[in-house]
């Protein structure tokens, strides 16, 4: 066609009623239809979301190749309420979803055309991570609850159009030198290019012929002819010119300018002043894809593409790395590091990152092999140790204090490995990239950050006139510069720095370097050491006293109790701590938060859990100041928000939320007996059970007592739970479990503050809540066919690591029945060990973590101790002791980790781990020990545990070889429990069942069992 791009092609076949299928989960309803349209007929969703909110789906199989450019074209009508409405493309692997979105989409009776250009079709989830359309092997037609209700939409002629530009562009010049003409500048692979007449005003543009849609224009300049300031117009056929882009301090080679959503004829580069008396050289004009400016991210890693491995951070080539987090005891996590040594200076800030230039070659992460550590094998002040041919650089970075008080130090040691002198330079660069990766995006975090203006002064970079980067190690040199005068990398390739000591970029993406010039003998070392201090903090003498009193407050912080191991199962313990740590590290004031970026915000269920696992290794004092602080957001009604955080109150429908909120006031209480904080925080926890009972009582009137709504007599009403039911909310058996463990520790507390009357009136309500539970649990046994313990009630669904909570922190176990426990978790364990034997699986969340409580409380240690293993064996890196919130099979694939160190993840494995040393019983009130030690933890030196804290008090006992058996020794408790200290031996082999339990009276004790 004249116009250069392609006529749509209909997807075929489009209203063959066989050829879609009807997806509608939850009470929604969906019938697909064929219906008349313009071109003959089309495909009707007639839909009902059943009186509350969900989505459906008309799904169509068709393989599509789709070129980087196009555009989707379809015809809408509808009678139904404002709803959501997508179109959706879905790959192959049916992971990973393109999606065009349009909210509250009002239906109109007569047929209207939509045309959906490639830009509004971005990637929306799945492991690639990013970039156009791929491999598509299905288009979705999704409507989604907004207003909800029912209605019906039809769509027909669906088709897609290929947009690639295929004519060739035509250049013109304000001026030319012979042989210079601008002609062969579009495309061009190599110079000569256009060269102007003079060094005043000049520019050179391109007519398209048509207009089109581009992202960025690439300007390839000739090196002694590059332009110090220039700018970019365009223009709409024949429409005046509209400056998009000026670059008042430029210079750079290679100017690489991000057009977003731009659509043009013509372009054209303005020259406004020349480097040099030559003029103005430009070899090659090229105009790139609508994707390149997508984004900021889009544009960056457009540009990592084309640049050497190493000059842009990993992610931006589209491969997974893995950070942590740094800081301090009172939380704030003010710094993250990555694998490849990035330091990001603040939530959301740019980062350092280190180059070495050595024997002709500036050397990056790319020629590093990395291995990380943490400071004593556990404390949050995390290494990097990389070796590069002839020399090694070792990073560490810690924070002192959350801010606003402290700072934030980061050393690096580079050491010369050869056997001669060599000269090196340590470049220590300020760029604006994050460490959490391109598809980690939320808010302001996740990949590139804005660095508008960059200043040295007073002996330190001032960062937006914010952030100051001081050295401590006086550098040779220094430079900034702004985007448009060149890569700062491209600078220390060629052994230079900029020569500005002030920039301000209109583009925010302005980058700095200081140089540490140092010519070392064999096996000596250059040091370099910066500070950033928090707020106006003033930074100590030296860096190793800042680390020393930041290692000592760690120890103190969580140095009291020891759990001895043989290897290889020595380090659980360091894992244990490193967890804690990072509960810490998280915090932002009394605020426990699950992750240091895309998880800034505290859930009720994260925050207790986290609190609880705290309390559990001897630090109750947080969780004590999370509830407090989180009641301060209560209701008058009663009701708790799900989530707080700086915006404030989040009021989702999610009735976990009550239990949770006890359970946090119980278990302080039970680790330190503080009587007075449960005086304090009695009229909230009132206020909270008594909106509990009344949402309860809505499931209690006649219209529930017989027919299929009794399925939910006496439950929790429909609710997110803990968002697994967001789509489209159930009566979730998560919710009411928890509302369990609320309820008994209400009947604690009101007993220990003498409210008889409360302790009674709540008693009686656990009682009521548990058999209707049970009688449900049956009733939807029986409803859906199943054998297992389902999820929720409508679903009858399988989701063992929530119903794992009925053991464990729940402790209901005991009153479900055994086979469909042990049928729910058979065929858990059937899936993991499909993982093990290399079976096709994609991703699984660490919460299944929480699974080795319910099992070891089942008695099945071996199972246990096997997912333990596999657990283990999914920190991401190993040597950090963390874990994302999804795992991924492929884990450099470019995908989703949901945050990490994952805080509540972290407190799930503190529960399951310490369960198998110790663990109380509520059925018998008596503790249980050693009920998860693997009898080849028993060979050699045995185990010990020492001073764990217990509801009963701190808990030691060892467990060692003595000739044919085993000497056990228990120190006594603050307090004996009632049914006893119960010691769960393993036998002495996994394939071998337990001998029985021994329940001791007395302590101490000291016996010698037989093996």
């Amino acid at each position: 066609m004249s116009d250069g791009f392609q006529r749509f092609a209909r997807i075929e076949p489009l209203v063959a009623i066989d050829g879609w299928q009807a997806i509608a989960p939850g009470q929604t309803r969906l019938v697909l239809a064929a219906v008349p349209a313009p071109s003959g007929s089309g495909l009707g969703l007639r839909f009902d979301f059943g009186g509350g909110g969900g989505f459906v789906v008309a799904r169509h199989t068709c393989a599509l190749d789709l070129p980087e450019e196009f555009s989707f074209r379809f015809l809408l009508r509808g009678e139904a309420p404002s709803n959501i409405f997508e179109l959706k493309l879905v790959d192959a692997s049916g992971q990973n979803v393109w999606r065009f979105r349009r909210e509250a989409c009002r239906f109109t009776a007569d047929w209207r055309e939509i045309v959906v250009p490639a830009r509004d079709l971005p990637f929306a989830w799945g492991p690639l991570g990013g970039g156009p359309p791929r491999d598509i092997a299905a288009v979705e037609i999704v409507i989604a609850a907004g207003d909800g209700g029912s209605g019906e939409v039809d769509i027909a002629d669906i088709g897609w159009r290929d947009d690639t530009y295929r004519l060739t562009p035509r250049a013109s010049a304000s001026s030319a030198l012979p042989g210079h003409t601008p002609d062969a500048v579009a495309g061009a692979t190599a110079p000569p290019g256009w060269r102007s007449v003079s060094a005043g005003e000049e520019w050179i543009a391109l007519d398209f012929g048509c207009a089109r849609e581009f992202g960025a224009l690439v300007i390839d300049w000739e090196a002694e002819r590059v332009a110090r300031a220039f700018a970019v117009d365009i223009a709409l056929e024949d429409s005046a010119w509209c400056t998009a882009y000026t670059a008042g301090e430029a210079g750079a080679v290679r100017s690489v300018v991000m057009l977003p959503d731009c659509r043009a004829r013509h372009v054209r580069v303005r020259c406004l002043a020349a480097a040099s008396a030559q003029g103005y050289g430009i070899w090659r004009l090229d105009v790139r894809p609508h994707a390149w400016g997508a984004s900021r991210n889009a544009f960056f890693a457009a540009l990592a593409r084309e640049a050497p491995t190493g000059d842009y951070p990993k992610y931006l080539l589209g491969a997974q790395s893995f950070w942590t987090t740094v800081g301090a005891p009172d939380g704030g996590a003010p710094a993250l590091v990555n694998e490849q040594g990035l330091v990001e200076l603040g939530r959301g800030g740019p980062t350092l990152e280190a180059f070495v230039a050595h024997g002709g070659r500036l050397h990056g992460w790319a020629d590093f092999e990395s291995t990380p550590s943490l400071e004593a094998g556990w404390i949050p002040v995390p290494t990097l140790h990389a070796r590069c041919g002839g020399f090694d650089l070792e990073l560490t970075a810690f924070a002192t204090h959350a801010p606003p008080r402290g700072a934030l130090y980061v050393a690096y040691r580079l050491i010369n490995r050869r056997e001669s002198p060599e000269d090196f330079t340590l470049y220590a660069t300020l760029r604006p990239f994050q460490v959490t990766p391109t598809w980690q995006a939320w808010q302001r975090y996740g990949g590139a950050v804005e660095i508008s203006e960059l200043e040295f002064r007073d002996d330190a970079l001032v960062v937006d006139g914010r952030l100051r980067i001081v050295p401590l190690t006086a550098p040779a040199g220094c430079g900034a510069a702004a985007f448009a005068q060149g890569s700062i990398v491209d600078f220390l390739a060629r052994g230079e720095l900029p020569e500005s000591r002030h920039v301000r970029d209109p583009f925010s993406a302005a980058s700095a370097a200081f140089a540490f010039p140092a010519r070392l003998a064999p096996g000596a070392q250059l040091e370099v050491h910066f500070a950033i201090p928090f707020g106006d903090a003033e930074a100590p003498e030296t860096v190793a006293s800042a680390r020393a009193a930041l290692r000592r407050r760690w120890d103190e912080s969580l140095g009291t109790w020891n759990i001895e191991l043989p290897a290889p199962a020595r380090d659980l313990a360091l894992e244990l701590r490193t967890a804690a740590a990072h509960i810490l590290v998280n915090r932002a004031g009394p605020a426990l938060q699950p992750g240091p970026r895309r998880y800034t915000r505290a859930w009720i269920r994260d925050g207790a859990m986290m609190g609880a696992a705290l309390a559990r290794l001897g630090l109750a004092a947080p969780l004590r100041d999370f509830v407090r602080w989180y009641a301060r957001a209560q209701a008058a009604d009663g009701l708790l928000p799900d989530c707080l955080d700086e915006e404030g109150a989040e009021w989702l429908p999610e009735f976990d939320c009550f239990g949770q909120f006890v359970f946090a006031v119980a278990e302080y209480y039970r680790f330190t007996a503080d009587r007075a904080f449960l005086r304090e925080m009695w009229p909230a926890l009132h206020r909270a059970l008594r909106c509990f009972e009344g949402l309860r009582s809505r499931r209690l009137t006649a219209e529930y007592e017989n027919g299929d709504k009794s399925l939910y007599r006496g439950l929790l009403p429909e609710s997110m739970s803990h968002e697994g039911y967001m789509a489209h909310p159930v009566h979730a058996y998560w919710d009411d479990f928890w509302g369990l463990r609320g309820l008994k520790d209400a009947v604690m507390i009101a007993e220990a503050l003498g409210e008889s009357a409360a302790a009674a009136d709540y008693a009686a309500q656990t009682a009521a809540l548990r058999r209707d539970l049970l009688r449900s649990i049956a009733a939807c046994q029986q409803r859906h066919g199943i054998d297992f313990l389902p999820g929720a009630a409508e679903l009858g669904d399988f989701d063992p690591a929530a119903t794992a909570i009925a053991w464990s922190p729940v402790d209901e176990g005991d009153a479900l029945p055994r086979a469909a426990a042990d049928r729910t978790f058979d065929r858990y364990l059937a899936l993991f060990e499909s993982r093990l034997s290399g079976d096709t699986w994609t991703n699984y969340s660490a919460y299944e973590v929480r699974i080795i409580g319910a099992l070891l409380r089942l008695g099945r240690r071996r199972e246990a101790l096997a997912v333990l293993a596999f657990m283990r064996e999914g920190q991401r890196p190993a040597a950090w002791h963390q874990w994302p919130e999804i795992t991924w099979r492929d884990p450099r694939g470019p995908s989703f980790l949901g945050d990490l160190p994952h805080g509540w993840i972290s407190a799930e494995f503190i529960f399951a781990a310490l369960a198998a040393f110790a663990y109380e019983r509520e059925a018998d009130r008596s503790l249980v020990i050693a009920a998860g030690v693997d009898p080849a933890w028993l060979r050699g030196d045995g185990i010990a545990v020492d001073a764990l804290p217990t509801h009963y008090g701190p808990l030691s006992y060892s467990i060692r070889p003595e000739g044919r058996g085993l000497r056990v020794r228990i120190a006594p408790l603050r307090h004996l429990p009632r049914g006893g200290v119960v010691l769960a031996l393993p036998a002495a082999s996994l394939d071998v069942p337990d001998p029985a339990p021994l329940t001791i009276r007395t302590l101490p004790a000291d016996m010698l069992v037989d093996n």
